[in-house]
């Protein structure tokens, strides 16, 4: 009886304690998760992240540069000025104090690839004449307005922090999303069972519909289609994945499903491939 006594008492201590424990790390569970929430990324600040707009600030070399991405329109503009001993606080405090200091850009971002990074086209607003700027030298276009070298690292240092943080872009006026955004509703939705896909800052992003055909043209190699380079596909099912997969390496098992790196979370995405692992990957 005693025996009994003891352990009932022992469990209600321990009880006890679970539930003090649980009241204790909840706040402090709750206030991590917001300690995590992006501030910084590769030396750029971001100023803002809300409903209306994304905007990120670098300074290299006493260059200062903002670049704003208004999240209804996804237009995005990009500022530049010298930094003075008197830092501005805001892009209309700027335009107060010295305007011949400040250029402004409309900026598109024409392509983006893991080898050469993204291809950005910039629109002077005072004169509307353009430059498209790219690490490799062999797609520059011709340029009409010659940027200075250290205002084409801002925005291209700027551009690359707005694919970390954004959840939609536009490449080539066509619009992609990340994945875990976007990837549910699509499931739900099943209006269409393929779209392109692009892999761009280590993640992987969701375009425009596409038909199983253009989706196995598109997986065994480049298909012509200048508006969305690459060769990766994103289908809404296994088996439509495992579908391209396969007709893309004619009709052969294809590799899959697979994944890069289990239990990373958000990036990773299973796959499969053509059965020798030739082209391109067939997320889903």
């Amino acid at each position: 009886m005693l025996l009994k006594r003891n352990f009932l008492r022992f469990i209600a201590t321990f009880l006890v304690f679970v539930l003090v424990s649980v009241s204790l790390i909840s706040p402090s569970y709750a206030k991590s998760e917001k300690e995590f929430e992006i501030t910084a990324v590769n030396g750029v600040e971001v100023l803002a992240n809300n409903d209306q707009e994304i905007r990120l600030k670098t300074e290299i070399e006493g260059l200062v540069g903002i670049l704003v991405q208004d999240k209804e329109t996804l237009k995005t503009t990009f500022s530049t000025y010298e930094k003075a001993e008197t830092a501005p606080v805001s892009l209309m405090s700027i335009e107060s104090t010295d305007s011949k200091q400040v250029e402004h850009y409309e900026v598109t971002i024409d392509d983006y690839s893991t080898e050469n990074g993204v291809t950005v086209t910039y629109e002077d607003q005072k004169t509307g004449q353009t430059a498209t700027i790219s690490k490799d030298d062999t797609i520059i276009r011709p340029m009409v307005v010659i940027l200075a070298p250290l205002v084409q690292i801002v925005g291209a240092k700027l551009i690359e922090a707005l694919l970390l943080i954004a959840a939609v872009v536009m490449i080539n006026n066509i619009e992609f999303a990340k994945t875990d955004e976007i990837a549910m509703n699509l499931r739900n939705k099943r209006e269409y069972d393929h779209y392109y896909a692009k892999i761009m800052q280590g993640d992987v992003w969701i375009g425009p519909a596409i038909s199983l055909s253009t989706a196995v043209n598109r997986l065994k190699s480049f298909n012509g289609d200048s508006d969305v380079t690459g060769r990766d596909v994103w289908s809404t099912t296994l088996s439509g994945a495992a579908k391209v997969a396969q007709r893309a390496g004619g009709g052969k098992e294809p590799v899959g499903p697979e994944i890069s790196k289990p239990g990373l979370g958000f990036g990773y995405y299973y796959h499969y491939h053509i059965w020798d692992r030739s082209g391109g990957h067939s997320f889903f």
